[in-house]
């Protein structure tokens, strides 16, 4: 290879130019970085005023918010003086309506002679006649017993000085009235019922007649020497018998003999009795229900065998039962209620003594000098 094409193959290397040149013929470094300082600084320039205006938009917003909330307050308290107003008008004819009522019900009242004091005066008398009622017609003493403890409550509740004493009897009935004992009727209802389905199993005293018997056919009697015979067998066994049976004298009523089917009759009387006296116990009729028992017992002594432990036991319960008083002595509870109706009484006399015209005329006289008076002064 020749030197030329050596020589043409190689680049060509350029000289760069000096500094001094360079800053003859271009820009200057200096230039552009105060180029690129004054952009930032009108970029900056223009954040800040765009923050500004937008901190300005939203102090006009602030602004208008307050003002129209300002507005609204006002507009708020202009209705609520109006409220106010409208609250205060209306309490103002409600107080005089409520005047008006109450003038009539005092009017209304006073027509009628009746006041709060003499509704709960009348109440407890109510209580009374029902406890009296109770007492006296049903014998229901529990009832009688609540109704009593009610009118003591109101009278404590009333706290009138006048009914003090009132007070004092209302306490003493009911004292009484819880002293008296009541039998237990359920508890004998059911004792007297046990005792009939016993007397099924009691074993009647009297001997029972055989239906199977036939009375003995004497032999017939033929001639003079059977007879002398037989007299003679007669004696003989009369007089043994004398040394066997006793003859007892007895004042007692002699009882026929009874047959199996008649002793379940008697059975079944006996418990008809005791059956009735139970009846009688459920209706409060002492003297049937004693009566009964009494029947009871009378035949239980007459008619069945008195060794039988069975019958035993019946004839005690029975006569246990027949001590009851179905109907024990009620205390007499009418003088709380007399004596209220006594100082009703007396209330009543108080008020026709003083007419409530009288006072309206008096009234009315009192005023007409007082109002010819009034008239000069203004």
């Amino acid at each position: 290879m020749s030197e030329e094409e050596k020589t043409e193959e190689q680049p060509e290397i350029k000289e760069e130019p000096p500094i001094e040149e360079v800053a003859k013929t271009g820009f200057p470094i200096l230039a552009i970085v105060v180029i690129i300082s004054l952009l930032l600084a009108i970029a900056a320039a223009a954040g800040v005023g765009v923050s500004w205006f937008k901190n300005e938009q939203q102090q006009l917003q602030q602004a208008q918010a307050i003002n129209s909330l300002k507005n609204k307050i006002a507009s708020l308290q202009q209705a609520q003086q109006v409220n106010k107003n409208v609250s205060a008008t209306t309490q103002a004819a409600l107080n005089k309506q409520q005047q008006e009522i109450s003038k009539q019900l005092t009017q209304i009242t006073e027509k009628l002679g009746r006041n709060r004091h003499d509704w709960a005066v009348s109440e407890i008398r109510y209580t009374l006649r029902q406890a009296n009622m109770r007492l006296q017609l049903f014998k229901d003493k529990a009832t009688a017993l609540v109704a009593l403890q009610l009118a003591d409550s109101q009278l404590a509740k009333l706290a009138d000085p006048a009914l003090y004493k009132l007070r004092g009897i209302v306490n003493k009935e009911i004292a009484a009235l819880k002293a008296v004992k009541e039998i237990d009727i359920e508890g004998v209802s059911l004792k007297l019922t046990a005792l009939s389905e016993q007397v099924k199993n009691l074993e009647v005293s009297i001997t029972e007649r055989s239906t199977k018997s036939s009375p003995t056919k004497l032999p017939a009697v033929t001639d003079a020497g059977d007879i002398a015979a037989w007299q003679k067998h007669a004696d003989a066994v009369w007089s043994e018998l004398k040394t066997l049976v006793t003859i007892r004298r007895t004042d007692k009523k002699i009882l026929p003999l009874l047959t199996e089917q008649e002793s379940q009759h008697l059975r079944q009387a006996l418990g008809l009795k005791i059956e009735i006296a139970r009846l009688a116990l459920l209706q409060q009729n002492t003297s049937l229900f004693q009566a009964s028992l009494q029947e009871a017992i009378t035949w239980l002594e007459a008619y069945f065998n008195a060794g039988q432990p069975a019958v035993v036991a019946i004839t005690k319960e029975l006569s246990s039962l027949k001590t009851l008083q179905l109907t024990p002595d009620y205390p007499d509870i009418s003088r709380s209620l007399a004596k209220l109706e006594q100082l009703h009484a007396d209330t009543k006399t108080v008020v026709k003594e003083i007419p409530p015209k009288k006072k309206n005329k008096e009234k009315a006289k009192v005023k007409k000098p007082v109002a010819s008076k009034e008239k000069p002064a203004p």
